[in-house]
């Protein structure tokens, strides 16, 4: 009788416990709008420089027009800076933001010259060096995609800016720029790097806090078949060389590779799902992760981890327990202090009645970059990019339906071994274009939180959901101070602090922002 009625009590002060942790948590999250303008279409091209102090920063490019809008606290306009200094018709945009300044690097093509220029911006968004020449270009064709890279260290201490002729599908010429973060220069390089055919491809770029310029090199045996050879390419700081690794594995074909810099632990971190067939058609059995360590020059880690029955059966959607990976696609590499790192994937896939999926061609995969086109040809947008969303959305078939349902969070150790895993469970779909489906993930310190629009009868609102450091997720309930006059694109939200991100959204075909504090 006593026990019973002890269970009885904690049971009711456990509820009551979660009701109020429940009201600490919706009531500690607060949402300010920015007010649309007619000008402001959302086909707008943006990009969300930072927050300095109270004030909140974002590029835009309208109508040949560029300018910097800076936002108060409360997402009320102070002012529209404008850069009449940035042609009308410009190639691409990269945006690299500091503690107290940020750059704006601007490409464009007048006659057959494509120049890179550079521009300091203040705090309040207001230029304060006059525009600089970082380089220029011969080009016997109007470019309509990016012909520079531009790329930072974690620390951004040193900038790289890079170009690529492709023309020889059999060799490609890089030119390297390497620069401080005053733009004064450091080395310039030109380095040739042998390729096999069209069927070759080269990652995303990155430079470590050593200064050293890092990618992988992939090559696939036909279009339609998996990853069969794969090298990591490194040029140092004071080299004019590529080195070349070779990463094995034994009886296994590899699928989109990422890579990340380690700079604390001094590795290179590659991961990707892999097959046992060569075939593009074949199931995904698992991860392959591998770790270069700088030190040694010589790969640490090389390891395969199946993925288990009872981990398919939790994420997968519609399909069979088999081909329940099929449609995931790695999305996030977050690399931890401990060396080890989580990765998380997303079911993503198009439903179409002109057409079938073809997994190469989902949401901007990275190694459909086009053909040999000279100089340039392998900047394409992706999330979190300089750009509209809804920008060529009309190239897709009207009768495009897009779809991001679970999101599966795998947590490697040092060694590259699978210590936990679960699972954000959601289902999104879209008519229009892919900017209101997937998700964006904040780091708050104690938890990943996984911001993304959810279906609650026939409104669409912002839901989250949170994963702890020891693998537990807990569905938090629906953001407070909801408009329904708004529709909030995730994807390309930004973390500008410790628990407040920027989200753009459309109120009546209009674009707008949200500040939300956590």
């Amino acid at each position: 009788m006593k026990d019973s009625f002890i269970q009885s009590m904690v049971k009711k002060i456990s509820c009551i416990v979660l009701v109020l942790l429940t009201g600490i948590l919706a009531s500690s999250q607060s949402i300010f709008y920015s007010e649309t303008t007619k000008d402001e279409t959302k086909t707008a091209n943006f990009d969300i420089i930072g927050k300095y102090g109270e004030k909140l920063l974002v590029f835009k490019n309208l109508k040949n027009a560029s300018y910097i809008s800076v936002y108060d606290a409360q997402m009320k306009l102070i002012e529209n800076v404008d850069l009449p200094f940035i042609p009308p018709k410009v190639i691409e945009y990269d945006i690299i933001s500091f503690s107290d300044f940020s750059y704006i690097f601007f490409q464009f093509q007048q006659r057959n010259v494509a120049s890179l220029v550079a521009v300091k911006i203040d705090k309040d968004g207001k230029p304060v060096t006059t525009p600089a020449e970082i380089d220029t270009t011969h080009i016997n064709y109007n470019a309509n995609r990016r012909v520079y890279h531009v790329i930072t260290r974690k620390d951004k201490t040193k900038m790289m800016a890079f170009k690529i002729n492709s023309k020889n599908q059999r060799n490609y010429t890089f030119e390297t720029q390497l620069f401080t973060s005053d733009l004064s220069a450091i080395r310039a390089s030109r380095i040739d790097l042998e390729m096999n055919d069209e069927f070759d491809f080269l990652t995303d770029f990155y430079l470590d806090n050593d200064g050293n310029f890092v990618f992988g090199r992939g090559r696939r045996r036909s279009s339609e078949e998996n990853i069969s050879q794969f090298f990591l390419v490194t040029k140092k700081v004071k080299e004019d060389k590529f080195e070349i690794k070779e990463l094995n594995f034994e009886g296994i074909t590899l699928d989109e590779v990422k890579l990340r810099i380690d700079n604390v632990h001094q590795r290179y971190l590659f991961t990707a799902f892999y097959y046992k067939g060569r075939r593009g058609n074949s199931s995904i059995e698992g991860v392959a992760n591998a770790m270069y360590d700088k030190g040694a020059s010589d790969w640490l880690i090389n390891n395969v981890i199946p993925l288990s029955d009872e981990l398919r059966a939790d994420a997968r959607t519609e399909s069979n327990l088999k081909n329940a990976f099929n449609d995931f696609f790695i999305r996030q590499i977050l690399v931890r202090r401990d060396g080890g790192f989580i990765m998380t994937a997303e079911c993503l896939y198009t439903t179409s009645q002109g057409g079938g999926f073809n997994r190469w061609d989902m949401f901007g995969n990275p190694w459909m970059m086009g053909g040999p086109m000279g100089w340039g040809g392998w900047g394409m947008a992706g999330p979190g990019m300089w750009g509209s969303p809804y920008y060529g959305s009309g190239a897709w078939n009207t009768r495009t339906r897009f779809h991001a349902d679970n999101v599966v969070v795998l947590v490697f150790d040092r060694e590259g071994r699978l210590s936990l895993s679960n699972v954000i469970r959601k289902k999104q779909y879209d008519d229009q274009s892919e900017a209101m489906v997937s998700y964006q993930t904040i780091n708050t310190g104690n938890a990943l939180h996984f911001l993304y629009n959810s279906y609650e009868t026939r409104d669409v609102v912002l839901s989250y959901q949170s994963i702890d450091s020891d693998g537990r997720v807990t569905r938090n309930p629906t953001m407070r101070s909801m408009d329904p006059k708004y529709q909030f694109m995730p994807r390309y939200a930004r973390q500008v602090s410790a628990r407040t991100i920027i989200i753009p959204c459309i109120n009546r075909n209009y674009l707008a922002f949200a500040r939300i504090d956590f």
